[in-house]
């Protein structure tokens, strides 16, 4: 039987993530520690930051997102101005 396990450093790497995708939290590494895993969109939910920026369609204005997102796609810059409310701009070359 052959062991898959492999150390963090052997894992692939990544440019970008969306909001489903899976984060390795250590917790408490000097004491008592315990490895967990936290979504992108959690993480980003609970943390000081304001914008997110993803490159998705959304598929309607009233999706599920949070109030400063801010989603992409060749044509449209679509901004949540609320909670589930998204306002979208039309792209243009220049």
């Amino acid at each position: 039987m052959t062991d898959n396990v492999k150390k963090t450093s052997e894992l692939p790497t990544t440019n970008s993530a969306v909001g489903s995708d899976r984060l390795v939290i250590l917790k408490d590494p000097s004491g008592n520690s315990s490895t967990r895993t936290i979504t992108v969109s959690n993480l980003l939910g609970n943390s000081s930051a304001n914008v997110v920026i993803v490159k998705q369609t959304p598929s309607n204005s009233t999706i599920t997102v949070k109030e400063g997102t801010m989603l992409y796609d060749a044509n449209y810059l679509y901004i949540a101005t609320a909670n589930n409310v998204l306002k979208r701009i039309a792209l243009t070359s220049f």
